[in-house]
Formats: C-alpha cells, sequence, structure tokens
C-alpha cells in the first residue's frame, strides 16, 4: 500500500518516486509487466474467492484496491480518482471475473493532494447490493482493537515488488507499527508491506465476533515497495460517506457509537483467508457472519414485539407546488425498519429498503392527494403513518417527467380527487424500487 505526506507523489498511469528519506509510490500505478508468479512481500496469493469483499478499481489508466464497506457501497482513495471508474470482483485486476459499473464515484472534497492523508477518501456507489459478504468500517468499540503491535490484515492487487506489474489479489498479515493522529502505519521494516495498485485497498482487523473490519485505507508506502505503509483513519470517512451516499453505514452502533444492532449487522466477511465457491455466481458459496455480536448481544437476542414508528416529515399537509420532495421518518426499537413504502391515493407508488427513507422528487398535476408512509420492520410488523394531504393548485407539473442530469422513473396512476397524472421520481433512490427486498430474519 502507499504513503502520502508533504512532499509524496501520487501515482496514475504509472508509479512514481520522489526523494526524502527515501522513495515513495502510492498505490495506484497500473502497470504493462505481466504478472509475475511469487507473492507480495511475505504474503500470498489469495484463494478463489478468498475475501471477495475486496475489489478492484480501474478508470482505463489508473488500478486501485478498494473494500466493500456496505452492500452498495465501495471505500477507496482519493487519489485514485473518480472519472469511468469500473469495480473488478474476483482474482485479478487484469482480467476481473465480475466487472460492476457504479452510478456513482466521488472523492473527498478536502483532498488536495500530497499531505492530504488524513481524508485520502473516495466512494463509488452501485446501483444493486453485491451479493458478497461485506467488510463493514470499525466503529464503537471495535476501534479499541487498533493498538501499536496489533497484527492487522492487508489486501490489495499492488505489486510484488517496483515495476514487477500488478494484478492478482495478495493478502498478507502485518503489525500495526504507530497510531498517529491522520493516519496509522502498518508492515515493512522487513514485514510485509504494500505497492503500486494496492492504493485504497483495506487494513483489517479481526472483530470480537470472529468477523472482519475496516480499520484504514491505504494512502502511501514509503521506502519503495513494501515499505511502510500510510493508512487514512476509516472512521473518519463515516459521516461523508454517510451524507452522499445516502446509506447507513453503522448498522450495528447509533450515531454516538453505543451498541444499536439491527437486523442489517449481519452477514459480515469471516475472519480468515479461505476462499470457497466460484466468481461465476458471485462465489455465492463463500460464508457470511452471523449476526454481530462484536460490541453487546445480537440483534435478533430478544423477541421484537413492537412495530416502527414512521411519520412523513416531507411535504406538510396544505397547498404545495407541482414538484414535491417526499421524506419519511421511521424507527423500530427491535430489528430494525426493513423497508418504507409511498402510498398515495390508497396505491403504492415507490419503496425503499434503506435508510433515510427519501423518494425524491414527485411530480403532481393539479389536485388534491392523499400521502401515507407504511413501514414494515425486520420481524413483519407494519405501521402506517398519519396520512398528510397535500394541495397543487395552478398549472402542476410541467409534464416533461425528466430533470435534468437525473434518473425518471415514471409511475401511472389514477387515482385522486384531482387526478394523479404521472408521477416522476427523479432521484437515485428509486433504485431501491428494482431490488428483491432483503431477507427477514
Amino acid at each position: 500500500m502507499h504513503r502520502r505526506g508533504r512532499g509524496w507523489v501520487c501515482a496514475g498511469a504509472a508509479s512514481v518516486a520522489v526523494v526524502l528519506a527515501g522513495d515513495a509510490r502510492a498505490a495506484g500505478a497500473r502497470t504493462a509487466a505481466s504478472t509475475p508468479p511469487t507473492p507480495i512481500f511475505a504474503g500470498a496469493e489469495a484463494e478463489i474467492c478468498a475475501f471477495p469483499g475486496v475489489v478492484s478499481l480501474d478508470d482505463g489508466s489508473t488500478r486501485c484496491t478498494g473494500a466493500l464497506v456496505h452492500p452498495r457501497l465501495v471505500l477507496y482513495a482519493a487519489h485514485c480518482g473518480a472519472t469511468g471508474m469500473k469495480i473488478g470482483f474476483g482474482q485479478s485486476a487484469v482480467a476481473p471475473d465480475q466487472v460492476v459499473e457504479p452510478e456513482l464515484c466521488r472523492v473527498h472534497p478536502d483532498y488536495g493532494g500530497l499531505g492530504d492523508e488524513a481524508v485520502d477518501f473516495a466512494f463509488c456507489r452501485l446501483a444493486e447490493p453485491a451479493p458478497v459478504p461485506t467488510l463493514p468500517i470499525a466503529f464503537g468499540c471495535e476501534e479499541a482493537l487498533l493498538q501499536p503491535k496489533a497484527e492487522a490484515v492487508i489486501v490489495g492487487y499492488g505489486e510484488t515488488e517496483s515495476g514487477a506489474g500488478d494484478g492478482p489479489k495478495r493478502w498478507a498479515a502485518a503489525p500495526v507499527r504507530l497510531v498517529l493522529a491522520d493516519y496509522f502505519e502498518v508492515g515493512g521494516l522487513g514485514e510485509a508491506g504494500v505497492c503500486a495498485g494496492d492504493s485504497g485497498g483495506p487494513a483489517l482487523l479481526r472483530a470480537a465476533d470472529d468477523t472482519w473490519r475496516v480499520f484504514g485505507v491505504a494512502s502511501v508506502h514509503a521506502a519503495g515497495c513494501g515499505g511502510i505503509g500510510h493508512y487514512a483513519y476509516a472512521r473518519e470517512a463515516i459521516a461523508w460517506l454517510e451524507e452522499q451516499a445516502e446509506l447507513d453505514l453503522t448498522p450495528c452502533h447509533a450515531g454516538d457509537g453505543t451498541w444499536r444492532p439491527d437486523f442489517r449487522c449481519s452477514d459480515f466477511a469471516p475472519a480468515d483467508s479461505a476462499g470457497a465457491g466460484t466468481w461465476s455466481d458471485f462465489c455465492a458459496a463463500a460464508p457470511a457472519g452471523p449476526a454481530g455480536t462484536s460490541c453487546g448481544p445480537a440483534f435478533d437476542a430478544a423477541a421484537d414485539d413492537t412495530p416502527p414508528t414512521v411519520a412523513i416529515t416531507s411535504p406538510v399537509a396544505g397547498p404545495q407546488p407541482g414538484v414535491v420532495e417526499v421524506v419519511a421518518a421511521a424507527e423500530d426499537v427491535g430489528w430494525g425498519v426493513a423497508e418504507v413504502a409511498l402510498e398515495i391515493d390508497g396505491a403504492v407508488q415507490a419503496s425503499d429498503d434503506e435508510p433515510p427513507w427519501r423518494f425524491g422528487a414527485a411530480e403532481f398535476s393539479p389536485g388534491t392527494y392523499t400521502l401515507v408512509a407504511i413501514a414494515e420492520d425486520a420481524a413483519g410488523h407494519v405501521t402506517r403513518s398519519e396520512p398528510v394531504t397535500i394541495e397543487v393548485e395552478g398549472d402542476g407539473a410541467s409534464g416533461t417527467g425528466e430533470a435534468e442530469g437525473d434518473e425518471g422513473c415514471g409511475c401511472a396512476s389514477g387515482g385522486g380527487r384531482g387526478g394523479l397524472v404521472w408521477l416522476v421520481f427523479w432521484t437515485w433512490w428509486m433504485g431501491h424500487v428494482r431490488r428483491a427486498r432483503r431477507a427477514r430474519a
């Protein structure tokens, strides 16, 4: 992996070296050299379907490594870029077994280049959940595991030595050396280390429930391939990731880090290096961990006898313009809210199975409409919100059904005293409608 600091240089289409105490490289370099047969610095080539949530990223000129920290989100390094990325699942970055085109990739806005190790973060959001066990970001009590001399596991698709060619997925155990303010150091000094192509890859630690947690994102490496790797703290990216990607990345904890798991706190990658299955079906035989218990009891340790609560928070009752942003709030003190549906004049028009519960911009023709949000928890309890009645006056919607730069999804309906002629949800949240509902515990 790699270290970035003031004066260090990140690689683009080729590896670069810089002077200072030694040479340093970002781990995002792609080379045309043939893949060497030897494993990276005291590491080993991963078995088929081992570490399935570690993926490659390729924009056509630069290759990096990333981690699937949520079924729909890959976390990697900002210096790898965010334009034209494709996500590769499989054993080799050169020839991925499965390739997925993300619907959105973004670089942290505070990343300005060399010297910004603390914010060397980027993400790609997938339109559909990847069917492999995830590697969640360490949070809450799990953060205490990161200590000097702790044994981390590093995984990446990088080179085995400078200029030797990247490609195969490799892994190695390596010690945590220093835990500093903006980053922590892993490996090197004769231990397994990182190299170009490993940029963005995870530093993993074993949680108390024997599943992996992502603690760091590979930023730069010092003193050549196999040198000490500097890793940005993955936890520091959570707030930005959740805001930008509109996904919940802490399903086991409340926002303050206290243990509050729901049914999504499960199916994490087991903490081992064994592979199972084949990539033809996205490693369907690969095991996933049980309900999480890293900081407390599992979400289903007690029965869920309490229905969820739900309310429409936007819009409010009364006159509205022709285009209305629909937002609901839903909570469940038991196993968690599994789905929220939006009903308009008695007909379900959309559903969302991922918090926050937002339904984008709905376009109405003039008339009166009654909106109801319907929440179902993971135990099957269903609650209907209080209805919100809106009146759309004037010319109403434009009738175009399109907003520049956004995706449209038309939903026909014949209900309502004013007659709902056309309903359009412009934003990406409608991707949830196309997805199968999660299995209930």
